[in-house]
């Protein structure tokens, strides 16, 4: 039997998934593409490590690229959870006072430890819907590869809000509430805990999981992912209120 390297090269180079920046791309223009070239191989490492690159720099650049005024506002709006409400605001302004020198080292820090683990939920999530309740037969390393990739667009949505406070605008999270009329109580929390990133992110998963499971649809991933989605800013907008209600 003849050997023929020119077709053994020529299948190996049509199955070869393209380079990382152009997979970045692709998970805004076409990840069905990107998702069947990940079915056949699987690639997570890179897109893990180009998260974690992007989010130290983020961490690090966000001092410098915003104001003083606006950076001293990101860390007041985090040091003031439902849980700071009564606080000692002595207390309070300490803690401002910490983390404005040390919050970027430490934000930096957690991106390393904290983006390969919200990865490895996001796919035992889709593994326990997929594979264990409705008998898929997708890989781990699969649904790794999809949500490694897939999370670069909640990368995009912290790049859009920095550069919106950088030219003036308070604190933003793009979400509904924005364009809504302002609402008080458990709606208003709700809606303006709502992030289009994360929502856009559900969808983008959706078309993972029809190009990963034959037979299901880009609906059955996106609504699964987004009910969990919801409950939890749901969650938060409850507990907002309960704390709030108690140091009223």
């Amino acid at each position: 039997m003849e050997h023929h390297p020119e077709s053994s090269d020529a299948s190996v180079e049509e199955h070869a998934i393209p380079s990382l920046p152009v997979r970045i791309v692709q998970v805004f223009v076409s990840p069905a593409a990107l998702f069947d070239a990940l079915r056949r191989q699987p690639a997570w490492m890179g897109a893990t490590l180009g998260l974690i690159g992007l989010g130290i720099a983020l961490q690090l650049l966000t001092p410098v690229i915003l104001s003083e005024e606006a950076w001293r506002q990101v860390i007041e709006t985090q040091v003031a959870g439902p849980g700071a409400a009564g606080a000692d605001q002595a207390a309070v302004e300490q803690q401002v006072e910490f983390l404005l020198t040390w919050g970027p080292a430490l934000g930096a820090g957690s991106a390393i430890v904290i983006t390969p683990l919200w990865l490895c939920v996001l796919a035992g999530l889709l593994l326990i819907a997929f594979n264990v309740i409705l008998g898929g037969e997708a890989s781990f390393k699969q649904l790794l590869s999809a949500a490694a990739h897939a999370s670069y667009i909640g990368t995009a949505g912290a790049v859009v809000s920095i550069g919106l406070m950088a030219v003036g605008a308070e604190i933003v999270t793009l979400s509904p509430g924005l364009f809504l009329p302002e609402m008080e109580g458990f709606i208003g929390r709700f809606l303006n805990g709502i992030n289009v990133f994360s929502v856009w992110t559900c969808g983008v998963l959706g078309v993972a999981v029809s190009r990963f499971y034959p037979g299901r649809s880009v609906a059955a991933g996106t609504t699964y992912l987004l009910v969990l989605y919801l409950i939890f800013v749901a969650a938060i907008a409850v507990f907002s209120g309960l704390f709030a209600g108690l140091a009223g």
